[in-house]
């Protein structure tokens, strides 16, 4: 993982809300067991703290065309432990298999969830691969009435941890919704939806509470400052 764009990552997120990002990268002529990761792509998403919803349109473009899709990264608020552990939530499994199994042909068996966990003072990541257990629990659990807290079956056996290291040597790069730089539709949900339509561009990401994802509280700013102005004037005219 290059260093250059996970802290572009860290750095635009929220500390309660998740953020997602789709990752690409290549496999290595000398070594087929590795995966460099080269870009992060933020789609237009809403999220809160246990999940992302994405749209159903896959990252397209012609940057992309030569990297292989090898999964998601999310932010969350903190690490989840079981028995001391960390784990992988059965939200994340089941949204990376419904992807995989809606889309076949788009990541291959070793795509991966890489978790950017908010710690005091830090931020701790952690990189899991689906079992085959976990791809069923998913696919049997997409559509489960009353959500992921009436599931069952959901274990330690569902993923396997990966390992990752942070790089220095390779730089990545960053795609954004090409219409308005937006990614970030939590303040305006309305417009979001999953089957939305999007384009991308090459550029760096706007932080998460940027005036492009909430331009509709900027104008409630600007009408505010106008209306405290106006007020000052009359103070003004009533005392001459």
């Amino acid at each position: 993982m290059p260093k250059n764009v996970l802290s572009k990552f860290i750095c635009v997120s929220d500390l309660r809300t998740q953020v997602c990002g789709y990752l690409y990268g290549v496999t290595p002529s000398d070594n087929d067991q590795v995966r460099e990761i080269r870009a992060i792509v933020y789609v237009p998403q809403v999220g809160n703290h246990q999940t992302t919803t994405l749209p159903s349109k896959l990252p397209d473009h012609d940057y992309l065309n030569d990297l292989q899709p090898l999964g998601l990264i999310h932010t969350q608020p903190n690490e989840l432990l079981q028995n001391g552990q960390q784990v992988l939530s059965a939200n994340d499994t089941v949204q990376m298999s419904s992807i995989m199994e809606d889309n076949p042909e788009f990541f291959g068996d070793d795509a991966v969830v890489m978790t950017v966990s908010f710690t005091p003072g830090s931020c701790s990541l952690t990189t899991y691969t689906l079992t085959e257990d976990g791809k069923a629990f998913g696919k049997a659990n997409r559509n489960v009435a009353g959500g992921l807290q009436n599931a069952s079956g959901y274990s330690a056996g569902c993923f396997e941890k990966v390992q990752m290291l942070l790089s220095d040597r390779i730089s990545g790069f960053s795609m954004v919704p090409d219409s308005t730089l937006s990614w970030n539709y939590n303040f305006q949900g309305v417009k979001h939806s999953k089957s939305m339509r999007y384009t991308l561009k090459l550029d760096q990401p706007a932080r998460y509470y940027d005036e492009c994802h909430r331009a509709q509280h900027f104008l409630s700013f600007a009408n505010m400052e106008a209306g405290e102005e106006t007020d000052a004037a009359d103070v003004e005219d009533y005392f001459e």
